[in-house]
C-alpha cells in the first residue's frame, strides 16, 4: 500500500498543526510581520536594541567551530564520501580548527562509520573538541560517549510549539512506528524544558561530556523568553547556551542584544552562535555577537549550507585576526587552499570576487590609478595583501586602464615600445576586450602587440 499523509502532516495531528499555527500567529510582532513576504525579530526595530551600549573591545580571543561535516551535504546536490569527509577534517585540523560539529544525532551515518570518524579525527589532534547535535535520550548520550565525542547538544525553541521539530529523535521515532509523545514528551513550557533536560545534563557529564543547550529560531524569541532561557540552562549546568538564527531573521544590533541578555542571565556559561547569511551580514552579525560576549562562532567552509549559508569560515577568521586583532587559532595562510579544497570536493565553486578566498578577490584590474599607486606602497588600495591569505595580488588590464598600465603591461612581457606604438596597442586591446567579453591573456597581449609594432615599424 502506498504511504499517503494521515492529514496535514507526516507525524502531528491536525490539531497540532493548527496548535503551531496559532502559536506563530501570536509570536509575529505586526511591524515586522508581512503575510507572505517575511517576519523577522522585532528586536530590529526597537530603539533601546538599536542604541545599545557594548563592551569598548573586543576579546582577545574567540573559538571557530567548524560545522561543515554537517551542513555541507545540506547544499543541492552535494555528498560527501568517507575519503571527502576525511580530507576536510585533516585540512581543517591543520588550519588550525580546535572544535568540530560531525553531525545531527538523528542523521549521523552508521554507528560504526560514526565511531571510525571520531578516531580518525582524535588521531589528528587529540584535543579538538567533537560535537553531535539534538539529543533527548540518555541513550544517545551513551552511545556518543562510547564513540568517544566530547560534547553533545539538547534544544529548545524559541516557540514551544515548534519544539517536535527540534527534538533529534522525533522523526525517526515516528517513521519507526515508535509513540515519540511518550518517548520524548516535547516540553511546552521552560519548566517542563528543564524537567526534560535537567536528567540529560547531569547524565552527560557523568559520561565526561560538555552538553549546550540550543535556542532555535531565535528571531521568535523574546527578551525575557532568552533570558529565562540562558538562566535556567545555565544553573542547569550546561557548559554553553547555542544561540541559533537559522532563518537569518535578525540584524548586528539585534544579535548583540540576544547576546547580551544571555551573557548577563549565565555569566559563567559560554555563549556560542550560529548565524546565516541571509542578507550578506554573516560576518556582520557574528561580528557583534563576539563584541557583545559570545566566544565560540560556527561557520563553515566556503560558507556551506542549506539556503543562504553559514558565515564563511574564512571571512570571519580574517576580519577578527586582521580588522580586530583577536586571536582565532586560524592559519590565514591556508585560507585559500581551503576554499580551493572545498570547491573541489562539493563541486560548488565560490564566486571569483568571493571575500578573502576568492580568485580574483584581490585583483584591482587595471584602473589607471591603482595600478600607478603600486610601486610607491601596495597597501594603498590593498589594506591587505592576498598572500596572508594564501591568496595572489593581481592586476590586469581591463577597460579601464590608460597608457601608463598599457605600459607597465608591455614592460611586463618583456616587449620595449615608443610612445605612439602604446596608444595603437592600447586602442586595439580595448576593442578586443569588448569583442571576448574578457582579459586578454598574456600570450594575446604579446601576440597583439608585436603584430602592431610590426604595422607601425614597415
Amino acid at each position: 500500500m502506498a504511504l499517503q499523509k494521515a492529514g496535514i502532516h507526516n507525524y502531528l495531528s491536525d490539531d497540532e498543526v493548527q496548535f503551531v499555527r496559532d502559536q506563530l500567529a501570536t509570536m509575529r510582532a505586526k511591524e515586522t510581520y508581512e503575510p507572505g513576504k517575511w517576519y523577522v525579530s522585532p528586536l530590529n526595530r526597537k530603539p533601546e536594541v538599536l542604541g545599545a551600549s557594548l563592551p569598548s573591545r573586543m576579546p582577545k580571543r574567540v573559538t571557530l567551530r567548524d560545522v561543515t561535516l554537517r551542513t555541507a551535504e545540506q547544499v543541492p546536490g552535494v555528498g560527501l564520501t568517507t575519503g571527502d569527509r576525511r580530507r576536510l577534517v585533516r585540512a581543517l585540523i591543520e588550519l588550525g580548527v580546535k572544535s568540530l560539529q560531525v553531525g545531527m544525532y538523528s542523521r549521523l551515518m552508521r554507528e560504526e562509520s560514526a565511531r571510525e570518524e571520531v578516531r580518525f579525527i582524535k588521531s589528528l589532534d587529540p584535543d579538538v573538541e567533537v560535537e553531535v547535535g539534538a539529543i533527548t535520550v540518555k541513550e544517545s548520550i551513551d552511545r556518543l560517549a562510547d564513540m568517544g565525542v566530547n560534547c553533545a547538544s539538547i534544544s529548545g525553541p524559541a516557540n514551544f510549539a515548534i519544539s517536535p521539530f527540534y527534538a533529534g529523535e522525533v522523526p525517526v521515532m515516528a517513521w519507526n512506528g515508535v509513540d515519540w509523545r511518550k518517548e520524548v514528551k516535547p516540553p511546552m513550557t521552560m519548566e517542563e524544558l528543564v524537567e526534560r533536560n535537567k536528567p540529560l545534563i547531569d547524565h552527560a557529564k557523568k559520561r565526561g561530556l560538555k552538553i549546550q543547550a540550543w535556542l532555535n529560531m531565535l528571531l521568535y524569541a523574546s527578551e525575557e523568553h532568552i533570558e529565562q532561557f540562558a538562566r535556567d540552562m545555565g544553573n542547569s549546568g550546561v557548559d554553553y547556551i547555542v544561540l541559533l538564527d537559522g532563518p537569518g531573521g535578525m540584524g548586528p544590533q539585534a544579535i548583540a542584544h540576544a547576546v547580551t541578555t544571555a551573557k548577563r542571565a549565565a555569566p559563567h556559561t559560554k555563549i556560542v552562535v550560529h548565524l546565516h547569511n541571509t542578507f550578506n551580514l554573516g560576518v556582520a552579525i557574528n561580528l557583534a555577537a563576539v563584541q557583545a560576549g559570545a566566544e565560540v562562532l560556527e561557520v563553515a567552509v566556503n560558507g556551506y549550507s542549506s539556503g543562504n549559508g553559514q558565515t564563511d569560515l574564512a571571512q570571519i577568521a580574517a576580519a577578527l585576526e586582521v580588522l580586530y586583532g583577536v586571536d582565532t587559532g586560524i592559519r590565514l595562510d591556508r585560507l585559500t587552499a581551503l576554499r580551493r579544497l572545498g570547491e573541489d570536493i562539493t563541486r560548488v565553486p565560490v564566486a571569483r570576487n568571493h571575500p578573502v578566498t576568492g580568485e580574483e578577490y584581490f585583483n584591482w584590474g587595471g584602473t589607471e590609478s591603482i595600478t600607478q599607486e603600486l610601486p610607491v606602497d601596495p597597501l594603498i588600495h590593498w589594506c591587505v595583501r592576498g598572500s596572508v591569505f594564501g591568496n595572489q595580488d593581481k592586476w590586469t588590464i581591463t577597460r579601464a586602464s590608460g597608457h601608463w598600465g598599457m605600459f607597465d603591461k608591455l614592460t611586463q612581457l618583456g616587449i620595449t615600445v615608443e610612445k605612439a606604438e602604446v596608444d595603437a596597442i592600447l586602442a586595439e586591446v580595448m576593442e578586443e576586450i569588448l569583442i571576448r567579453k574578457r582579459s586578454l591573456t598574456d600570450e594575446e597581449f604579446r601576440s597583439m602587440a608585436l603584430r602592431i609594432k610590426g604595422g607601425i615599424e614597415a
